[in-house]
């Protein structure tokens, strides 16, 4: 039964059931809820009802909202970052592969002198992880009357954590400008559409020279339309309109990061004066963690003198960049 009920509100949730309306789903999951307390046939839960399964309603709700999140964070964010999703007490370790190549001598037939070079293990680190907590409250007879929507709760809360990680993630970003030098972290002012073009062919050449690995760009749509290739076809001008940036620069593969707002502004998370180009292998070198399971604690209704429910969501998450990575940074002027 608790299985059931956590793959319906994970589907409901990620609006994978696409036959229900969202009053029929919130509809659908409270009926579930009514069904595991044994509600009777009038539909009520009454506070008796709800105390005595209350510690089932939350595992339940808890799973569901950790599915979501998870979920969301690895769609969003799989080709920046890597994703660890750890159990309480996980080993919270990264190992960075060492890219250093060994320098090769020429020797004469029979000389076995020279510079011995240690192969050495990969650089380790650990991410800080830090407690995130949402509180929210609801009204008790609205709880009561069935009026709370739960699908829409799940909801805004992994949204409103996908949206916090979102801002730590470039914000860590934009502070690892600078950290290499001029051959790879560049500012572009007053050239033309060929020169913004070898420009990017260039520093893609440095980073696949050290890495081995193809590129790509990634930046603001806004960020990717200051970049043309210096010949443009129809289907090229046409492929451009259909998603606003051309999505292919001298062999060179452009990606839109989904712009966001911070919280509580209209100021743009992400700087449209800037793109970042990765090499694609499979060590991202933006590592986000997230430890144990959700929890969600509540405040029973009584405590306030409203007679709200107040509930407090909370998960542990942490946000790593490696500078010791190579990557290229181009800032537009």
């Amino acid at each position: 039964m608790q299985n059931e009920l956590i793959k319906l509100g994970v589907d409901l949730a990620q609006g994978k059931v696409k036959h229900y309306s969202s009053d029929e789903a919130n509809s659908t999951l409270r009926q579930a809820f009514l069904d595991l307390m044994e509600v009777s046939d009038n539909g009520k839960i009454d506070r008796k009802t709800f105390r005595r399964h209350k510690t089932e309603v939350f595992e339940i709700l808890e799973v569901i909202l950790e599915e979501v999140v998870n979920e969301s964070i690895e769609n969003q964010f799989s080709d920046l970052a890597e994703y660890r999703n750890l159990k309480w007490g996980d080993a919270n370790e990264f190992i960075v592969p060492d890219n250093e190549l060994f320098r090769v001598a020429i020797v004469s037939d029979g000389n076995g002198n020279i510079r011995r070079q240690r192969l050495r293990d990969g650089e380790e680190f650990m991410v800080s992880l830090d407690t995130y907590a949402v509180k929210i409250y609801e009204e008790f007879h609205r709880f009561l009357a069935g009026r709370m929507d739960w699908v829409a709760m799940i909801n805004k809360v992994a949204q409103s954590y996908l949206l916090d990680l979102n801002q730590k993630i470039y914000d860590a970003l934009y502070s690892a400008y600078g950290k290499y030098n001029s051959t790879y972290h560049k500012t572009l002012a007053g050239l033309n559409s060929t020169q913004m073009e070898d420009e990017l062919v260039q520093l893609a050449m440095h980073i696949e020279a050290v890495t081995g690995e193809k590129v790509a760009v990634y930046g603001s749509k806004m960020a990717l339309r200051k970049f043309a290739p210096s010949a443009i076809s129809e289907n090229m001008k046409d492929a451009r309109n259909k998603i606003g940036f051309y999505g292919e620069i001298a062999g060179i593969e452009l990606r839109e990061l989904k712009q966001s707002h911070r919280f509580g502004t209209d100021e743009f998370s992400i700087d449209n004066n800037f793109i970042l180009m990765l090499p694609q292998n499979a060590d991202r070198m933006i590592k986000i963690v997230n430890e144990g399971e959700a929890i969600i604690q509540e405040t029973e209704g009584g405590k306030h003198a409203d007679m709200s429910l107040e509930y407090l969501i909370a998960q542990r998450f942490g946000v790593g960049v490696i500078c010791s990575k190579v990557f290229g940074f181009i800032k537009l002027q």
